[in-house]
């Protein structure tokens, strides 16, 4: 029996829905600040409330679609491609203005694997420890000590060229995620043609992991663009268990961490070389003990630092930020002692107030409106007035 589809909104509650056990324990795979389901007065019936996390959770017998508030799904998936250095990635964007956005998001990560390694997967050393009948690279003495009576096949460590190498193993996680995704036929078929393409690759226990800790450097490059998106990809991986004859899998996008990237990143591309612009850099807040903090993003000229900000995707309905976002920013700037402070913001139904002087403090809090509303050549001329207003309080 098909699943029926429950369509919400970020931050939004359903009307109460049926779940049985098999949905109730994939639910338990879903992080708790991702989706809640919350009992009603009626046995087996509950609310499902979404938060910032947006993307599809299939389980037993329910499809929960969470789409961003967002009207045009293009300006999300620009997001994307921005975030991982693509902002032209392809026409074809335009067909998921009004689509699914997890239909979106699969195309573009997969394209972007394809044109990465389309001439050729990237190959490098490792080090490798196997039995050998031909004597290869070190002989492992100290194991032949500890095991005399087993002397051939020989132990040898020796390094091997070759394709299985951590950015292949996370593209390649990201790709065979993708596939478990219910998504058009001519998607899947372009994942299965690149599983192909990866027969030398192993799977990696720990692909999440091993995103994090690849470095760029000349070799690697040209993978950068379909690295980050692999990285969001796996990010977002929920539950993909069985749960007895059923099973689940999610994906889910974080809208908060996904606005704070993109802003980083169009910044840093509109400001270069005249600013540069540091995201997420810990930065102390007290001497002793010691007590660190990590602003969302910082600029900094051939002086010093000029100015501090911070991103929030989500402010409450009258237009006013919450208290601690603006402790949260005078923290900053009265640490890195800095005069400004910049909160850049999304959703708002009334602007806030542009600007604030904290008493006895000589602090300016600037609040800056950037919205993902309209077409994305509008919001583009948004982006290009927020690098000008930040270039101008940097002065």
């Amino acid at each position: 029996m098909a699943a029926s589809a429950i369509p919400l909104v970020e931050y939004q509650t359903s009307a109460p829905v049926q779940l049985g056990r098999g949905d109730l324990r994939l639910l338990e795979g879903v992080a708790r600040d991702r989706l809640w389901a919350i009992p009603t007065t009626e046995p087996g019936w509950f609310t499902l409330r979404a938060s910032s996390w947006v993307g599809t959770v299939d389980l037993d017998s329910v499809r929960v679609r969470i789409t961003p508030k967002v009207e045009n799904l293009q300006n999300v998936l620009m997001m994307f491609a921005s975030v991982a250095g693509l902002a032209d990635w392809s026409p074809r964007i335009s067909d998921f203005a009004k689509s699914d956005l997890v239909e979106g998001i699969a195309e573009l990560v997969l394209r972007a694997v394809d044109q990465a390694t389309r001439r050729g997967l990237l190959h490098g050393y490792q080090t490798r420890e196997d039995r050998l009948s031909v004597l290869r690279g070190r002989l492992l003495v100290s194991e032949l000590v500890s095991r005399p009576w087993e002397v051939w096949p020989a132990p040898c460590r020796f390094d091997e060229f070759t394709a299985d190498v951590p950015e292949n193993r996370v593209l390649l996680a990201a790709v065979k995620a993708i596939r478990r995704w219910s998504v058009p036929p001519e998607v899947r078929r372009l994942g299965a043609d690149l599983t192909t393409r990866f027969y030398e690759v192993s799977d990696s226990e720990t692909p999440s992991l091993e995103a994090e800790l690849i470095r760029e450097s000349p070799l690697n490059e040209h993978y950068l663009p379909a690295l980050a998106l692999a990285g969001i990809v796996l990010e977002g991986l929920g539950l993909a268990h069985a749960a007895g004859a059923a099973e689940g899998t999610s994906f889910l996008i974080d809208m908060n961490k996904l606005y704070e990237r993109w802003i980083g990143a169009e910044l840093s591309t509109r400001l270069w070389p005249t600013l540069q612009v540091v995201e997420q850099e810990w930065v102390a807040l007290s001497r002793r003990p010691s007590v660190s903090m990590q602003p969302d993003l910082l600029f900094r000229t051939a002086r010093g630092w000029a100015l501090v900000g911070d991103v929030k995707y989500k402010l409450t309905g009258s237009g006013l930020a919450r208290n601690p976002d603006y402790y949260q920013l005078l923290a900053y700037a009265t640490a890195l002692r800095l005069r400004r402070g910049i909160l850049v913001y999304c959703q708002a139904e009334d602007a806030p107030q542009k600007r604030i002087d904290v008493v006895g403090s000589g602090k300016e809090l600037h609040c800056y409106p950037l919205d993902l509303g309209g077409d994305w050549p509008e919001v583009r001329l948004r982006l290009d007035a927020l690098a000008a207003a930040v270039a101008e309080l940097s002065v």
